[in-house]
């Protein structure tokens, strides 16, 4: 069994947004893959240094040996909660969109079973994904999670990624410093300040949008946002020049996120010539 925790690996953004949204902080850390039975990883949500929830990938397990399955369970759970709710046989945690509201109000908090005390990402049996399970289309996506605070509620995401069933990869997270105050699932970025990372460059011409950096650049997790927050396009970003046509996204303005070795690149570029 494997343990990987949060402590010294991020990198934090505090970002005052209004005096209404109050303060998102976003937390990276390095991606951390889970594909061996038994894998787990310990988050920290808000950085207090106590352990708020673990995600721990099952493979091949049961009696038959046919049984992948990818859970969340919090470590005190009369005072964490996840998103989601019971279908079918279990308790799902539900797959949140960019830009989705994570509060008291808009999502339900039945992610997790109250007599076992963990929640369902994906399981799959000989291969096939149940039904219910809005992962098992793999691809990412985040998880609403919630802590109790104080005597307050204090709102958070974690960005995940799930592969075939056979692998949890966990990417970063996010929370509303502001007790009892909603937060928008991987919303940071675009309210985030510019960053400019030296030879890097982005504009629109001939109705491409063109992206430029470096030759010697390393491979940088390149993300593509409009001005709603929706998630346009996702990649690794290997040589030094990047083209796409901005007819198929019909966005006046896209951000570009861009991260690497070298930095951070975040730039909002006009989507017109």
């Amino acid at each position: 069994m494997k343990l990987k925790k949060i402590y010294s690996s991020f990198i934090i953004f505090v970002l005052t947004i209004t005096s209404v949204q109050a303060q998102y902080v976003y937390r990276d850390f390095p991606d951390t893959t889970l594909e061996i039975n038994g894998d787990f990883f310990d988050l920290d949500l808000n950085n207090d240094t106590v352990l708020d929830f673990r995600f721990i990938q099952y493979r091949d397990t049961g009696t038959s040996g046919l049984i992948d399955h990818s859970i969340v369970l919090p470590f005190d759970s009369s005072s964490s909660a996840v998103c989601g709710s019971q279908r079918g046989f279990f308790f799902y945690a539900d797959r949140l969109d960019i830009g989705e509201s994570i509060s008291y109000s808009s999502n339900p908090w039945q992610g997790m079973s109250s007599s076992e005390n963990y929640g369902t990402i994906e399981y799959r049996f000989d291969s096939v994904s149940d039904p219910y399970s809005q992962w098992k289309d793999n691809g990412e996506g985040f998880i609403g999670l919630r802590l109790n605070k104080n005597d307050s509620l204090l709102y958070g995401w974690v960005r995940i990624e799930v592969t075939n069933g056979e692998k949890l990869i966990i990417k970063d997270c996010a929370y509303q410093s502001k007790l009892d105050s909603s937060i928008d699932a991987g919303h940071l970025w675009i309210s985030l300040g510019e960053q400019f990372l030296n030879g890097h460059m982005g504009f629109v011409s001939g109705g491409m949008l063109m992206l430029s950096r470096p030759s010697n650049s390393s491979l940088a997790k390149t993300s593509i946002y409009n001005s709603k927050g929706q998630l346009l396009i996702s990649g690794d970003w290997l040589g030094n020049n990047w083209s796409l046509p901005i007819s198929f996204f019909k966005s006046d303005l896209f951000i570009v996120v861009a991260e690497s070795k070298d930095g951070v690149w975040v730039e909002r570029i006009v989507g017109v010539n």
